[in-house]
C-alpha cells in the first residue's frame, strides 16, 4: 500500500503568499495608472485570489486539527494562518474600499505607501523560503529584518502622508475617505510585521 503523503505546511504557506503578492501587485497596478472603469476587473481578480487563499486556509485549519504531529508548534501554525489572512483580506478591503467610496482619482500620496506593501509581501514570501530550513536560523532572521525595516518605514510614510492629508484636502468627506485608505494600508503592512514576530518565535523555540 502506497504511504500517504505527509501534509506540507511550508509549501502552502508560500502559496498563501504567493497570492498575496500577486494581489498586493494588482493593487499596485491598478493605483498607477488609476482607471475607475478597470476597477471591477481588478476587484474580481483579487477576489479570487482571496477565494483560493480561503481554501488553503480551510484546508490547512482542517487538518491542523487532526495533525498527531505538526513540524512547528500548532499554536505558531494557527497564529500564522490567521496573520497571512489577514494580509489577503487586508488588501481585498482595500480595493473595495475604492469601490464603495467611489473613488474617481487617486492622490499620488497613496503609490508610497502601495509601492512599501508590494514590498512587504514579498519579502513574507521570502521569510516562508527559508522557514523550512531551521537549521539556519541566521538565514531566516535576515529575511525577517527585512519586513521589520519595511513595517518600519510603512509606518513613516502614513504618517507623512496621514499629516499632509489633514493640512491641505479641505472637503472633509474627501478627507474621511482618504484617512480610511491610508489607515488599512498601514493596518495590512502592519500585519505582514506580525507575520515576522511570529516567525521570530518559532525560530527561538527550534533553536
Amino acid at each position: 500500500m502506497k504511504k500517504k503523503e505527509k501534509y506540507n505546511y511550508f509549501s502552502e504557506f508560500i502559496r498563501l503568499c504567493e497570492y498575496i503578492e500577486k494581489s498586493s501587485i494588482l493593487l499596485n497596478e491598478l493605483l498607477i495608472e488609476y482607471d475607475i472603469e478597470k476597477l471591477n476587473n481588478i476587484i474580481e481578480a483579487i477576489h479570487k485570489l482571496e477565494h483560493s487563499s480561503d481554501q488553503i486556509v480551510h484546508r490547512m485549519r482542517e487538518y491542523l486539527i487532526q495533525d498527531f504531529l505538526p513540524p512547528i508548534e500548532r499554536e505558531d501554525i494557527a497564529v500564522i494562518i490567521n496573520r497571512l489572512d489577514d494580509i489577503e483580506d487586508g488588501i481585498d478591503e482595500i480595493v473595495i474600499d475604492f469601490k464603495i467610496l467611489n473613488i474617481k482619482d487617486i492622490k499620488t500620496d497613496v503609490l508610497e505607501i502601495t509601492d512599501i506593501l508590494v514590498k512587504s509581501s514579498r519579502a513574507v514570501k521570502e521569510v516562508f523560503e527559508k522557514l523550512s530550513d531551521l537549521k539556519h536560523p541566521e538565514l531566516i532572521k535576515q529575511k525577517v529584518i527585512v519586513v521589520n525595516k519595511l513595517e518600519e518605514q510603512g509606518d513613516r510614510i502614513y504618517e507623512k502622508i496621514a499629516s499632509h492629508l489633514y493640512q491641505e484636502e479641505k472637503n472633509p468627506i474627501e478627507l474621511v475617505k482618504w484617512i480610511g485608505i491610508y489607515k488599512c494600508f498601514e493596518e495590512t503592512i502592519d500585519s505582514c510585521e506580525q507575520i515576522s514576530d511570529c516567525i521570530q518565535d518559532v525560530i527561538m523555540k527550534n533553536s
